[in-house]
């Protein structure tokens, strides 16, 4: 309904070109940014609120007690010969 009154309000300052008409377009826009940033600040309190569980996708990982990958269980794919790649090195 707030976005209705503006629109209406709008085209009526657009068309007259009255300076209050354009004050209460004004007014209204803030009115409508203050109930939007409300909404989403009680939004926001309603999913923290609800957060206390598990993170989500933590019911698909079958080990929990697996780590991530170990930087030592790669080898680089650039060598330190200059005359060429090294053998694992993929060739394109």
């Amino acid at each position: 309904m707030l976005a209705v009154a503006g629109l209406v309000a709008l085209v009526l300052a657009v068309l007259t070109g009255s300076t209050p008409l354009a004050m209460l377009v004004i007014a209204l826009a803030v009115i409508g940014i203050v109930v939007l940033l409300r909404n989403w600040r009680d939004e926001r309190r309603d999913v923290l609120g609800r957060e206390s569980g598990p993170p989500p996708g933590a019911e698909l990982d079958a080990d929990p007690r697996r780590t991530g990958p170990n930087p030592d269980e790669f080898s680089p794919d650039i060598s330190g010969d200059p005359d060429g790649p090294s053998s694992d090195a993929r060739a394109d």
